[in-house]
């Protein structure tokens, strides 16, 4: 895990979970948005409580900081939002304005140029979540639910899987080898059920520098 600095700034925020809420900043490789952070976060309205529980577990919610940089990304931090159904500044379906606060800092890590494994940070209490880690460009940003593979996972049990990198053996890091819906596979050790692709995306991460 790397520790925050001063010059991070969110670009965005993809919103998971409903009653143990995540948010899961979307990068690119372009300083302040170069880095990737799972936060769990709580919010001041409940409109995305309600919306989440109506379009379900797999439904894409994000959120667009109004306040870009963000000094720490401690407890206790925040930053109004627009929230929206579905992906900002495309086809999203605005849900007004949310002020997001950081409870706990998950995870923070920065893009490296090393040889492409496909890894993903593994990460939830209620559902389980599986992120993709980058590494150079060209890559893909990925969210995906998941469970144990041949269990279900308890809700409501309180239980929280600490967050860790977890890598997926004899597959490409790239989209031919990335996690989809109904597979299982083992990665270090975990054997896992993918459920559901939450958001993938590959245009904000064509080109740029690490």
């Amino acid at each position: 895990m790397v520790s925050p600095s001063p010059e991070l700034a969110l670009h965005g925020l993809v919103l998971l979970g409903t009653d143990t809420v995540y948010a899961v900043h979307m990068p690119t490789f372009t300083a302040p948005h170069d880095f990737q952070a799972v936060l769990r976060v709580t919010l001041d309205t409940d409109t995305y409580r309600t919306a989440r529980k109506r379009y379900g577990t797999s439904a894409l919610f994000t959120a667009r900081p109004r306040t870009l940089l963000l000094k720490d990304l401690q407890p206790g931090a925040t930053c109004p939002a627009d929230l929206y159904f579905g992906r900002f500044g495309r086809d999203g379906e605005p849900l007004g304005e949310v002020s997001i606060t950081i409870e706990e800092t998950v995870y923070v890590g920065h893009p490296a140029a090393e040889p492409r494994t496909l890894r993903y940070v593994l990460f939830g209490r209620e559902q389980l979540y599986l992120s993709h880690v980058l590494t150079r460009p060209p890559d893909f940003d990925q969210v995906v639910t998941a469970q144990l593979a041949g269990e279900w996972w308890a809700s409501g049990s309180g239980a929280e899987t600490p967050a860790r990198t977890v890598t997926v053996p004899d597959r490409p890091d790239d989209l031919t080898g990335r996690l989809r819906p109904g597979e299982q596979l083992t990665a270090d050790g975990t054997q896992l059920q993918v459920l559901a692709e939450v958001y993938l995306e590959t245009a904000d991460l064509a080109a740029g520098g690490v």
